[in-house]
């Protein structure tokens, strides 16, 4: 603990904010700093602001992500005096579906829209400097070992908006579930990815594989939304996955 309060003490952040979704990275990035930066704010004579930021994707986050986040947040008000923000746009996932179809890469719709944009507003109104935590790892994808080179790094964003972003699961490579379980806290998310195989803060994704729609599959009936995606969108990627997902009844998911 003592190395990374020297590191907050070199930053020196007025607000500290976790990006928070309701998953099970960005609960294990707060399960192992939320000691470190209560201790730190506690040094500071509470003059340090501890924000949780989640966002509602709406029309495309499930009610049970939102409860379950919420909750997690809450506890963390309750016990560590960490302020919840919970926000979310005044569109629909489903609008911007029907324009633009399903896109990857960082500049994605989805996320620019639906995260960067309300979150990137937050920030603007926050004192700085600022520190922001968040659940990802080079390990996550191709794209985030290219960019995340470092556990600590200095970030410039839109609107001249500069942080430090910390990752502290910059070197982890085991399962977060299992770290989760020892803490009651964290329950309901390990109870969502073990009967829906996901923390569904997005049904639908680009990212996902045709096996992780089926396991949310098994636990509810998504054909209206392979409906939607077959009626409207045009990308072939897409509507094969979901034809697939519509064409298949329950029983087969799970017999």
């Amino acid at each position: 603990m003592n190395d990374y309060l020297k590191v907050l003490e070199k930053i020196k952040p007025r607000s500290i904010i976790y990006l928070f979704s309701g998953g099970k990275h960005s609960s294990l990035a707060l399960l192992r700093t939320r000691d470190i930066v209560k201790k730190y704010e506690e040094e500071r004579n509470n003059t340090v602001k501890v924000y949780i930021v989640y966002v509602y994707i709406t029309g495309n986050t499930h009610p049970l992500n939102a409860y379950c986040a919420a909750n997690i947040m809450f506890w963390h008000q309750k016990y560590y005096g960490f302020q919840p923000i919970l926000l979310a746009r005044e569109i629909l996932f489903q609008e911007c579906m029907y324009k633009y179809g399903l896109q990857l890469g960082p500049q994605r719709w989805c996320y620019v829209k639906f995260k960067e944009e309300p979150i990137m507003k937050v920030q603007l109104k926050l004192p700085r400097p600022q520190l922001v935590i968040d659940g990802m790892s080079p390990s996550d994808s191709k794209y985030r070992k290219n960019i995340i080179r470092s556990e600590f790094e200095e970030v410039t964003r839109r609107s001249n908006l500069k942080f430090t972003a910390w990752h502290p699961l910059f070197n982890y490579f085991g399962d977060p579930l299992q770290e989760l379980k020892n803490y009651k806290e964290f329950e309901c998310i390990v109870k969502l990815y073990e009967e829906y195989g996901d923390s569904l803060n997005c049904i639908i994704c680009p990212y996902k594989t045709h096996k992780r729609y089926t396991k949310y599959a098994e636990k509810e009936d998504i054909t209206i939304i392979c409906d939607f995606i077959l009626q409207n969108l045009r990308s072939k990627t897409h509507r094969k996955t979901f034809s697939r997902l519509a064409s298949a009844k329950i029983v087969d998911y799970i017999s």
